[in-house]
């Protein structure tokens, strides 16, 4: 079964949410992820500070996506062997606090445990006076993607080859550390945002998921697409498209944004068309110099079908 199977069975018939974030009106956000040793990460490769900075961030970028603020949060440790040791236990500590401090969440609670690898959770709880869903895209709006993509699948990817050129070590660190762009939340919210997520599987699986809950079709223009050039030159497009862990704001407006939001930049990478042929099942279809693209692998997968 692959993950959406599984996630599915939890649920009362056509009661499975969509969005990145629980809504509990009238402002509440609840969001929670983890990082698992072996599947999201591997000791060898990843510092204390680098897994505390990246925990928070994760979810701290569901709760961005949602149109919100975070207030409170909740810390699960499951600690292994290694992890339980006091050095990498302070480094950890040291690092979430100042992560914390950084963002003004209040660590409110947890449980800790002994595990045989490392597992980390970290549930959210935010507020928004106007939340955004995946679901609420409007017949012809734009589509906008924050920053660039791609130097998280580069960085894995000279991870796990050892390879440790300079010109690598900005792709390496997006990977072990990415940061949400919660700071553009604000100044977001003064425009019209329909529809938003954020790209944690790729823009392959993550704009199709937005184009399902909202029953339509993307049209994404690869030209316009703001890439990472190392990675394009260095792993394709199928790889750029595919990559992970990236962090960024995918969304629907149905205005011309500015090209930069609090000094990030923000690019019109395409358009949606509502079709009722498409209720539940949505489609995206990539462009490249006039011809329609189509990727050949789909990125990561927690339980390929």
């Amino acid at each position: 079964m692959d993950e959406s199977e599984i996630i599915r069975g939890f649920f009362p018939r056509n009661s499975f949410p969509e969005d990145d974030c629980f809504f509990l009106a009238p402002d509440l956000l609840i969001s929670t992820d983890s990082l698992a040793e072996g599947t999201h990460f591997l000791h060898e490769w990843s510092s204390p500070k680098d897994l505390a900075e990246k925990l928070i961030e994760v979810n701290l970028s569901d709760i961005a996506a949602s149109g919100g603020r975070p207030e409170l949060c909740f810390l699960n440790l499951g600690l292994s062997a290694l992890s339980q040791k006091k050095p990498w236990v302070l480094e950890f500590q040291k690092a979430f606090r100042k992560r914390l401090e950084k963002h003004k969440i209040t660590l409110a609670g947890g449980d800790t445990f002994f595990s045989r690898s490392t597992h980390l959770t970290l549930t959210i709880l935010g507020k928004t006076a106007k939340p955004w869903s995946r679901s609420g895209g409007k017949d012809g709006d734009y589509l906008y993607l924050t920053g660039e993509i791609g130097n998280s699948e580069l960085g894995l990817h000279c991870l796990k080859t050892k390879e440790k050129q300079n010109r690598f070590q900005k792709a390496i660190q997006k990977h072990l550390s990415p940061t949400s762009r919660a700071s553009l939340v604000p100044t977001l919210q003064t425009f019209n945002i329909h529809a938003c997520m954020d790209v944690t599987d790729g823009l392959i699986q993550d704009s199709l998921r937005l184009a399902k809950a909202s029953h339509g079709v993307l049209e994404i223009f690869l030209e316009a697409l703001p890439v990472s050039k190392l990675a394009l030159e260095t792993l394709g497009w199928d790889a750029v498209l595919g990559s992970g862990e990236e962090l960024e704001l995918l969304f629907l407006s149905n205005e011309n944004l500015p090209e930069k939001i609090a000094g990030q930049n923000v690019t019109k990478i395409g358009r949606f068309v509502r079709d009722k042929n498409t209720l539940g099942k949505g489609k995206v279809q990539f462009q490249l110099g006039g011809e329609v693209y189509h990727p050949k692998q789909i990125g990561f997968s927690h339980f390929p079908s």
